[in-house]
């Protein structure tokens, strides 16, 4: 979809903006101008300092509202706080704007449904804002043709002020809800959850249980009142183990070894081996295969930015950019864990 994408797939860039340049939005307009096919014509923020200090330094324009944006912009990237991702969203869509709107998606789920059906009414691009998808760490699940059985995710960091209009489930386990639901690849059978407040009127920890319809299980931990960060997803298979840290972006997968039966050795067996002063070593004894995986630096942001405005040209070899569909069904997912949690709140 995209309503402008015969004429920019024929080479002029398509010009494009970014809402709100606080914390996380002064990196999209960063990046915005290194994205192939589009050119940065300017930045809005309500702030009038702070939207003139960013636009400067990138030699651009500064507005103050969506209003003030020309007619000649084909693409917006949102990065304002969630609570007004619907207000902003819709004017631009309505004004025929192809969008990439920060996770979550919306404050709630009507106003996420608004926004993808208008999209969809006026043949936009919606995207969001899921950026871990294009974390390096990721791609290494695509090669290995494995078949998770158990999911474990981990998203720990210190307090900040930042993002306290939502929850801790919404602000950071909202990643690894929409990154475990691609890798179960299955309907979403039940939900367990607990959590609860620390410091502000969210929640600030939460830890949840999914199931799925073919028997994968998914455990998703995330708190924003952790003393060290900790961003780490580990996969379990018939006969492999991967481990990704989406921080360092490094990948650790074990194998079995050609040969080995899982499950078969007992004390009986234990003369066959020599003695080994790591693990490691006494599993490279026919048992299992070990692989480091360093990955290629890149930035996931503008590989982020890159596939929406990719998108909206009408590329075929741009992918990865998450659908308003998925960005919905991350939403639905975080919004079961929380009724769960809210059910049985800790005191």
């Amino acid at each position: 979809m995209g309503t402008d994408r015969d004429s920019d797939s024929a080479g002029s860039p398509v010009q494009a903006a970014v809402v709100g340049v606080g914390h996380l939005g002064r990196h999209h307009a960063r990046l915005m101008k290194e994205v192939p096919g589009a050119e940065l014509v300017g930045v809005v923020d309500s702030r009038p300092e702070q939207a003139k200090q960013i636009a400067d330094g990138l030699g651009v324009p500064a507005w103050g509202s969506i209003d003030d944006l020309p007619d000649s912009i084909r693409a917006v990237s949102v990065a304002v706080p969630t609570s007004l991702h619907h207000e902003i969203v819709c004017p631009l869509l309505e004004r025929g704007i192809n969008v990439l709107v920060e996770k979550p998606m919306a404050a709630n789920l009507d106003q996420a449904r608004a926004m993808a059906a208008l999209a969809q009414d006026r043949g936009l691009v919606l995207q969001v804002g899921h950026v871990e998808r294009f974390n390096p760490a990721l791609s290494v699940m695509s090669g290995l043709g494995v078949r998770p059985l158990v999911i474990e995710a981990h998203r720990l960091a210190p307090f900040t002020f930042r993002a306290l209009d939502v929850s801790v489930v919404m602000d950071l386990m909202i990643h690894d809800l929409d990154i475990v639901m691609e890798l179960a690849n299955s309907p979403l059978k039940d939900v367990a959850a607990v959590g609860g407040r620390v410091f502000g009127r969210h929640l600030d920890i939460a830890n949840a249980r999914l199931s799925f319809e073919n028997g994968c299980v998914a455990n998703v931990s995330a708190s924003r009142v952790s003393f060290e960060p900790l961003r780490k997803t580990r996969v379990f298979g018939a006969d492999t183990f991967v481990s990704m840290d989406f921080s360092s972006r490094r990948a650790f997968v074990v194998r079995k070894s050609e040969g080995f039966d899982m499950g078969s050795l007992s004390t009986e067996n234990a003369g066959d081996f020599e003695p080994s002063e790591t693990f490691r070593d006494f599993i490279k004894q026919g048992l299992m295969e070990t692989q480091e995986i360093d990955m290629d630096e890149c930035n996931p942001l503008l590989s982020e930015l890159t596939a929406f405005i990719g998108t909206v040209r009408g590329q075929p070899e741009a992918s990865g950019g998450v659908t308003a569909e998925q960005g919905l069904r991350a939403m639905e997912v975080a919004l079961r864990v929380s009724e769960q949690i809210e059910s049985h709140r800790w005191s």
